[in-house]
């Protein structure tokens, strides 16, 4: 498998497989196929706004997202998005490596401190999967998406590529005293 940064040439095949996810697998996607009937690659090809891909020989099984925010106040962060393994490939890793190479390029990304993510709460799959790779929650907004008669909750989570300041701890949404 080879994981590497998506580029002009690959909209076609970005744009098949996330019109799969987006019809075969609604449910874990916070937009929908009405939204984005052509899926296009939303990131612009730069260390700051990438897309990366795994790929079997020619065949592109999964993708995901990294575009650093460009407000001044906010450019210490970057959001981790349009994470998606095509169903074929679910179990085989491809899905951490997406992860793993994602984090490692954000590393280099000069003055960045986090990653942050949104995901379905029904997505116990991804959410694993983020958690594992050292991802943490720090919100839960309930109801926050329809998806067809049902509302679900979702979940905000971060990684902090450079340790965070000793005022971010695990227990900081406890009540106070």
């Amino acid at each position: 498998m080879e994981i590497r940064a998506l580029q002009e040439s690959d909209k076609a095949l970005y744009s098949e497989l996330w019109r799969n996810a987006l019809v075969e697998q609604d449910e874990f996607f916070r937009i929908s196929i009405e939204d984005e009937p052509s899926p296009q690659i939303q990131t612009k090809f730069s260390i700051d706004s990438f897309t990366l891909g795994a790929f079997i020989n020619t065949n592109l099984l999964g993708t995901v997202s990294v575009e650093r925010d460009v407000r001044a106040k906010l450019k210490h962060k970057a959001l981790l998005f349009r994470m998606f393994v095509h169903p074929s490939a679910a179990g085989k890793g491809v899905g951490k490596a997406l992860v793993n190479e994602a984090i490692s390029q954000a590393r280099s990304i000069q003055g960045l401190r986090q990653l942050y993510l949104t995901v379905l709460d029904v997505n116990e799959r991804a959410i694993h999967l983020y958690t594992s790779a050292g991802f943490e929650t720090f919100a839960h907004e309930p109801e926050s998406v329809k998806i067809k008669k049902k509302f679900i909750g979702e979940l905000q989570m971060v990684y902090f590529v450079t340790t965070p300041d000793q005022s971010f701890k695990r227990d900081w949404l406890k009540p106070a005293p």
